[in-house]
């Protein structure tokens, strides 16, 4: 358990965790915990809770909101993210082989990931605990029929609601794995034997049927409303085969995202050969239990959809449940396991952890004081009950967008000034909606604040909404910031306008 707390150290020494998409879910986490007590937020936003998958951090981070702050409460739902990321593959390793092996411990150099760069940890939180969940079934699958039947649906209703991917993810995990299990005990595959089941097989698909077709029932009739399904789903971009199969060739590199550019590629590097070489030589291996959920989630990434539901890179997603279940699942071959090269991989794997556990946590550090600190410094220019525009100034195409986790940052001055800021994660499937009467302004700027090419907000309408104006890098902008507008910050990067026109 020390050896992950190493893995909590960035995110406990830095005020925000510079995470591409937290800040807008901590915006929401705030307006969800104070609505009720703030007459200014209520006319901006409202809350209707329903039941739906997505629910992870809303769930878990307004709970312990009712005892502790908002950055807090977001911080231990972080913290249990990471953990579960970190866990998944040493639990399984656990389960499937009785000990840990040092191949597991990689899994702690896949936390954080680019995915997790990215701040999609809704997400994230799903997969480790899908992943736990596997491991949970291969223990416990000939236990108590009380346990199979009562404990696993509960389970996995729990998961649903924390994401709707994480889900389906385990549900295909556990499935391909209890039909690996059962063709494993059947030497003959003629139709009569292999739909041929045995008391515990027959209490599995049971358990399984409730486990999955249960909550999607209850979803299809309590969530979403039939239009919104529609559209969502008309939302799917595939991407192409040889996109997917060089991500899939670069896992390592997706795993181990780069904050010490040059280190972090030949921790990758090194470990994508290794990795290769040593199952080449046999010396690791996975057992034949596992090859089908393997398979199973490579078929997945090959039909996952680019862009699902409206969600960029639901491909490249996977990219991490696939590295966690490998790291979980490999093994040292009785044969060649020695005590020395234990030893030597778990001292080399120690050494990896804490180069870049300790890289993260300054680069972090860096992030809040050197470019953070500005837009924190920013937000006292503005109006309490204010509304604020926001928008990035960019030169290039969406190709060069990345990398700078500073494209949400906006949405923390509704933590300090309870303003009507714009783009927050709202949809159907989510609590938060805006006001009937605000709603409408999400569609004056569409495609969200950053303005590739050298464009431009466009000013009239937006002058006829807005109090303030948080402009970010605006001599990219190919239209100036009109008169109208009076500047009362000024940044390196961020300035801050109040809109001067009477409304």
């Amino acid at each position: 358990m020390s050896v992950i707390a190493i893995v909590l150290i960035p995110l406990w020494s830095s005020q925000i965790p510079p995470l591409l998409d937290y800040p807008n879910h901590l915006a929401r986490q705030y307006i969800l915990s104070g609505l009720q007590d703030s007459e200014i937020l209520q006319n901006f936003y409202q809350v209707e809770w329903r039941v739906a998958p997505y629910l992870a951090i809303d769930g878990i981070v307004q709970v312990l909101a009712k005892f502790l702050t908002i950055e807090t409460s977001g911080k231990i739902f972080l913290s249990l993210t990471l953990f579960f990321i970190a866990i998944s593959p040493i639990v399984l390793n656990l389960v499937l082989f009785g000990r840990v092996t040092p191949i597991a411990l990689m899994g702690l150099l896949f936390v954080h990931n680019t995915t997790l760069s990215l701040g999609f940890v809704g997400y994230l939180f799903s997969i480790g605990f899908a992943i736990c969940l596997l491991a949970m079934w291969i223990r416990l699958r000939e236990a108590a029929l009380w346990v199979r039947l009562i404990i696993f649906p509960i389970l996995s209703w729990l998961l649903f609601l924390s994401h709707l991917i994480g889900f389906s993810i385990y549900a295909l995990l556990v499935g391909s794995y209890e039909l690996g299990r059962h063709l494993e005990k059947n030497t003959d595959y003629s139709p009569r034997a292999l739909l041929s089941f045995n008391s515990v097989q027959r209490l599995n698909l049971i358990s399984l049927t409730l486990q999955f077709v249960l909550p999607v029932l209850i979803y299809l009739v309590l969530a979403p409303s039939v239009e919104t399904v529609g559209n969502i789903m008309s939302q799917n971009t595939y991407g192409g085969v040889w996109r997917k199969i060089e991500n899939l060739g670069g896992i390592f590199f997706y795993l181990i995202s780069p904050y010490a550019w040059t280190w972090d590629r030949i921790f990758s590097f090194v470990l994508s050969g290794m990795t290769i070489l040593l199952m080449m030589f046999r010396i690791i291996e996975v057992p034949k239990r596992m090859l089908w959920p393997l398979a199973a989630m490579l078929l997945l990434y090959f039909s996952m959809p680019m862009a699902l539901f409206g969600g960029w890179g639901a491909d490249h997603r996977l990219l991490v449940p696939i590295g966690l279940l490998l790291a979980g699942s490999l093994r040292i071959r009785a044969n060649t396991g020695t005590r020395m090269l234990w030893k030597s991989a778990i001292l080399f794997i120690a050494i990896l952890v804490i180069v870049r556990v300790a890289t993260i946590t300054v680069e972090w550090r860096r992030i809040n004081d050197d470019e953070y600190a500005e837009y924190i410094q920013a937000f006292d220019s503005l109006a309490d009950g204010s509304k604020v525009y926001y928008a990035f100034g960019h030169a290039g195409s969406k190709k060069n967008m990345w990398p700078g986790p500073v494209y949400h940052i906006p949405h923390l001055a509704l933590m300090e000034k309870q303003v009507y800021v714009p783009y927050l994660f709202i949809s159907e499937l989510l609590p938060l909606q805006y006001s009937p009467a605000f709603k409408s302004l999400q569609h004056i700027t569409p495609g969200g604040p950053v303005l590739m090419n050298g464009g431009s907000p466009n000013w009239r309408p937006l002058l006829e909404e807005f109090d303030f104006f948080m402009l970010v890098n605006e001599q990219f902008f190919k239209t100036p910031v009109p008169e109208e507008l009076d500047l009362v910050f000024k940044g390196e990067k961020v300035r801050v306008y109040m809109n001067t026109i009477s409304k």
